[in-house]
């Protein structure tokens, strides 16, 4: 018996997979139910009001809550955002800020071209202004608490916020010396005529710095603070960096990691100084040892507005600084560019949002219209 194959010729048609759907990034979707303002930050920041009137008013306890639960509900909207940029409940971003006294904006800083969040105080009270950088590439958080007293140190943090790519810009609003009423945490100054205000938000507890300072604190142990202030000075006696400890003498001190970069930026190394790198007090012994967000991040179990602390967690730098290292000007060798280059050697960890290859503020992001809130 004679048995034929037959060979069959099967055609196969591959059906193309469907197109992967295009990502919607984080500041082109549920982000633009945010309104928006825009401007250059630097100038914008100088433009901030800081009044001087006696109007401050410290959060109540309710208040503090409510901004609690507003920073708990905005940090949640910009994790949905990132994950999804179709996601994020902007709109009750918007009506928990108004909750706590708050706006809360985007805003598109024209001169990098990125957008960033911008909060702010709608009270009376005069609570302080943030700025948050959604994809920030360094867990850096600059403070400033003391514009315009401190002058200029408000225009330096924004520099410094876009420059290292940091995560938040926190600035007081009322001016340090508003409030005629004493700040009942220790410590003692030649400011504001002999004593620290309750409008002080370096020392005293019942404000958004305070408040805010506390929930990054918290939030991730890795999280850094340089805090940006204004001293007189001397031509020997350009900076004096601190720990916020009550520590004479530690040389593994953040602050003297900062000040022994630093040195290398400045034309004269011997005018920048650290409280703990030598015994002895620097020429303006400004040490920070009351400073009360330095207190709580060095020891968060502590009461920060009563009590000192010799614990260095190496997490806060308190600097202080002669008008000639804050501003814009480099023709006599020292200004906030210096500042810059000793904080990315102090603390070079670049490892957010793809910081590891790019640690840049990043390319500029297309300046998208509003959505209207249901």
């Amino acid at each position: 018996m004679r048995i034929a194959l037959v060979l069959l010729t099967l055609t196969v048609t591959v059906l193309p997979l469907p197109a992967q759907a295009q990502r919607t990034y984080w500041h082109a979707g549920n982000f633009r139910y945010l309104p928006s303002t825009s401007g250059e930050l630097v100038t914008f920041v100088d433009g901030l009001a800081h009044p001087n009137a006696g109007g401050y008013g410290k959060v109540s306890s309710t208040r503090a809550a409510a901004f609690n639960t507003f920073l708990d509900t905005l940090f949640a909207a910009l994790q949905e955002s990132f994950a999804d940029g179709n996601t994020g409940d902007w709109c009750g971003v918007q009506r928990s800020a108004a909750s706590a006294g708050y706006a809360v904006r985007r805003f598109y800083d024209t001169a990098t071209g990125r957008w960033f969040v911008y909060g702010y105080d709608t009270s009376a009270y005069g609570q302080a202004y943030f700025f948050i950088n959604p994809y920030a590439k360094r867990n850096l958080i600059i403070e400033v608490p003391h514009e315009p007293y401190d002058l200029g140190t408000g225009s330096q943090g924004a520099r410094l916020f876009t420059a290292l790519a940091a995560r938040v810009l926190i600035i007081n609003k009322e001016h340090r010396c508003s409030d005629p009423d004493a700040t009942s945490c220790s410590g003692t100054t030649s400011a504001c005529g002999g004593y620290f205000r309750e409008s002080d938000v370096a020392h005293h507890d019942q404000n958004t710095l305070h408040l805010l300072h506390k929930w990054l604190n918290d939030r991730d142990s890795a999280t850094r603070f340089v805090q940006l202030h204004g001293m007189a000075g001397s031509s020997s006696d350009i900076a004096e960096a601190a720990d916020a400890t009550t520590n004479d003498y530690d040389p593994g001190s953040v602050s003297v990691r900062f000040i022994t970069s630093l040195k290398q930026y400045v034309p004269n190394g011997s005018t920048v100084h650290s409280c703990q790198e030598s015994v002895g007090a620097p020429p303006s012994n400004l040490c920070a040892t009351t400073n009360l967000q330095g207190r709580y991040t060095n020891d968060s179990s502590l009461n920060a507005c009563t009590t000192s602390t010799s614990f260095a967690s190496n997490r806060f730098l308190h600097l202080e600084q002669h008008a000639t290292l804050r501003d814009n000007d480099h023709s006599d060798g020292y200004s906030w560019s210096n500042v810059r280059d000793a904080l990315w050697d102090t603390w070079p960890t670049c490892d957010l949002n793809n910081g590891s290859t790019d640690c840049t503020v990043g390319p500029s992001q297309i300046q998208y219209s509003n959505l209207s809130c249901p």
